[in-house]
């Protein structure tokens, strides 16, 4: 019997732009477009991230509509989540302690599974010179979900399942232009929430 987690942390990609300080010279009023998949689901994601009125305070919100993989191709759902978080300058770079909530639903031929998940974080931002930065990130997150889970004749039906998950992201960003970059981010995950997560964005800051 194979159990699939709803819910694909596509908080790690949101929060990615969650960290930034004052005099770093980072900017994070930015939109972005993305692609997500990790061992039991794949998906594009549009989110968001404003820095307000220059307090220190940086929000996020993601919309994701994501796919089913392995034995569970063919479904499909979709997940909305934001993210808070407090950004301090540290050294050479920017540091920032957030929360996040992500929630979602998955649905197949004999009902819909819904699920959300918290989870409190640290991430670290740096600039790599003008065109380049990366992240490196730790989440401790808890996930409540309503499961699908398939038996070895391929039927899917609903169960339940909770567990704390401790992710670790790192993640690397090109700026093409003042405006325009290019994301990848990466997250290990334990298999109870999905397994490893890979990223993929395009973004706009403004």
């Amino acid at each position: 019997m194979k159990h699939t987690p709803l819910l694909l942390l596509t908080l790690v990609a949101a929060s990615a732009s969650a960290a930034a300080g004052a005099g770093s010279g980072l900017n994070y009023n930015r939109v972005e477009v993305g692609y997500l998949t990790n061992d039991s689901l794949k998906g594009f994601s549009v989110s968001a991230t404003a820095e307000l009125a220059h307090s220190g305070v940086i929000v996020s919100g993601i919309y994701a509509d994501v796919d089913g993989k392995g034995a569970i191709a063919g479904y499909g759902g979709y997940e909305t989540g934001f993210n808070l978080a407090y950004k301090f300058n540290v050294g050479a770079g920017d540091l920032a302690v957030g929360f996040g909530y992500l929630q979602g639903q998955f649905s197949a031929s004999n009902g819909v599974a819904t699920g959300e998940q918290k989870g409190f974080g640290l991430q670290y931002r740096q600039a790599l010179g003008s065109s380049a930065e990366f992240t490196v990130g730790y989440q401790r997150v808890r996930t409540n979900i309503g499961e699908l889970l398939v038996d070895g004749f391929g039927n899917v039906y609903l169960g339940s399942a909770s567990a704390n998950e401790n992710i670790f992201s790192v993640g690397l960003r090109y700026n093409l232009t003042k405006n325009f970059d290019l994301s990848l981010t990466y997250a290990f995950t334990g298999s109870s929430a999905g397994g490893d997560a890979l990223g993929l964005s395009a973004g706009f800051s403004f």
